[in-house]
């Protein structure tokens, strides 16, 4: 930035263009991003600006390219909420008392035994130990 600039926001270029070294750092530091924002127990959102390249500053800060063509940064956040976080449907087997024990990610989930639903539970921050509600 010229030393003559004093606030970020007043410094625009003519061009900022998108580059394929620029997209790949983009992708890799959006995950690291991500991963660190979704570990900290603090952290309740996320939002995401300029979801198209050319916002602010003209920067291609986006997840998409100005011709709506995706970028890594796009894929990688994709793959990485739908791939590794999604909490996609298991099978769990009940112990001799017809218990069992789970664990994922805040929110609420249901039950179903023999493709009925029989109940459900919630994770919520202010469980202080497992628990299941099951509603008969």
């Amino acid at each position: 930035m010229p030393p003559e600039i004093v606030d970020l926001n007043d410094y625009v270029v003519d061009s900022w263009p998108t580059t394929p070294e620029g997209e790949e750092r983009q992708a890799r530091e959006i995950v690291l991003h991500y991963k660190t924002l979704f570990t900290h127990p603090a952290v309740e959102s996320i939002t995401y600006w300029n979801f198209v390249d050319g916002g602010w500053l003209g920067a291609p800060a986006g997840l998409l390219r100005k011709d709506g063509t995706t970028k890594p940064s796009y894929e990688e956040l994709s793959r990485l909420i739908n791939e590794e976080w999604w909490t996609h449907e298991k099978t769990y087997v009940t112990d001799e008392n017809g218990s069992l024990i789970v664990s994922g990610f805040l929110g609420e989930y249901e039950i179903y035994a023999k493709d009925a639903l029989i109940g459900g539970f919630q994770l919520s921050r202010d469980d202080s130990e497992e628990k299941i509600i099951l509603n008969s």
